[in-house]
């Protein structure tokens, strides 16, 4: 039975020995080899690593995972888990990974379709065993929450809560900086250098000028229609509690301007009117939204038990409250949905485990 290993997962686990708190290069071995018995000294097994392990395993391992890398029998990539993905879904391997993917799941459906497909590993006397890895469905939210918690370990903002409690503005003349005067709408960068704040526009770079405190806040998405689901978001912004937004297709002075997020996106926001939709958050940061008169109309499609249901259209000016996975569809072009994600004074905390790296949490 052939597979793919997640090296970085595999070098975390304590589970499997010899006891270290760092990864730990022979836990690789141990693995492989419990595998081959299992299977057969035929199978195929391609390992595949994070660039950042070499970094974090201790020193005198690094000769011999550079040694793997030149011979070829490690594959070392920026991001490992969308590529060994990739190669089990092309070449039909299993996986040998704890991590459950969550993050993953809207670009590679087949993990919920294939779960047999997924190994742990148990220590079983001197020796493991193979499990599955419990691979079960999960919702759109949790899916999202995933999504934007490796986001926030990205951009390296999981430790930084001040900065994640702040709203942020640039000085500079980039559009973003032109999109949003008063305030980006987007998470800031983090310079790895300084540790300072820096503008998300990737021309830009500049640092960021603390404008205040950031109040409670709900992630909102709008999405291309025309795009599969895993390629189709335009952007992530915050709606903080006791706030509302305009949303449209023109310069708004307290909104987004969907004219403005990339030329990528013009011709799908092209229906959009310049000033399309409201959407308010209270203080509890239930969010509603309201059609201000657009040309070519609103609908909502409700959440029902497993699937969308079918489109009602606003009535302009007409409010409609949002949960859960329920979307918002603008000019039949784009649509808008919350995300599973609530940020409050309490925000994320780095959690370090047997998923071979920080993963964030609610506190």
């Amino acid at each position: 039975m052939h597979a793919v290993v997640d090296v970085s997962n595999v070098c975390w686990s304590q589970e499997i020995g010899p006891v270290s708190k760092l990864p730990f290069l022979p836990r690789l071995d141990r693995v492989t080899e419990a595998w081959r018995t299992l299977h057969g000294d035929g199978t195929v097994l391609v390992a595949v690593a994070d660039q950042s392990l070499f970094h974090q395993i201790p020193e005198e391992q690094r000769e011999e995972f550079e040694r793997r890398r030149r011979r070829g029998v490690l594959r070392v990539v920026r991001q490992a888990d969308p590529v060994l993905l990739s190669l089990a879904r092309e070449r039909d391997l299993h996986v040998i990974s704890r991590d459950r993917f969550v993050d993953l799941r809207r670009a590679h459906r087949w993990i919920e379709e294939r779960p047999e497909r997924f190994h742990s590993w148990r220590r079983d006397g001197d020796g493991l065993r193979f499990v599955p890895s419990g691979i079960v469905p999960v919702s759109g939210q949790a899916k999202s929450r995933a999504e934007e918690d490796k986001e926030l370990v990205r951009i390296g903002l999981t430790r930084r809560k001040d900065i994640l409690r702040s709203v942020w503005r640039c000085d500079s003349r980039c559009p973003i900086a032109q999109l949003w005067p008063d305030g980006i709408r987007l998470w800031p960068q983090l310079d790895v250098r300084t540790g300072q704040p820096v503008c998300p526009e990737e021309r830009c770079g500049r640092p960021l000028v603390r404008v205040g405190d950031r109040r409670p806040t709900r992630e909102v998405l709008i999405e291309r229609l025309d795009r599969a689901e895993e390629d189709a978001v335009i952007l992530r912004f915050p709606l903080e509690a006791d706030s509302c937004l305009e949303i449209g297709r023109g310069a708004l002075a307290q909104g987004i301007n969907l004219d403005g997020i990339g030329a990528e996106h013009r011709a799908s926001v092209a229906r959009v009117s310049r000033k399309h939709l409201l959407i308010e958050a209270d203080a509890a940061l239930a969010v509603s939204v309201r059609d201000l008169g657009s040309s070519h109309g609103t609908v909502v499609r409700r959440w029902e038990h497993d699937a969308l249901g079918r489109p009602r259209p606003l009535a302009p000016g007409e409010p409609v409250r949002l949960e859960g996975l329920d979307q918002v569809v603008l000019a039949e072009t784009v649509a808008l949905r919350l995300s599973g994600r609530r940020h409050t004074h309490h925000l994320v905390t780095p959690v370090f485990g047997e998923e071979g790296g920080a993963r964030t949490v609610l506190e």
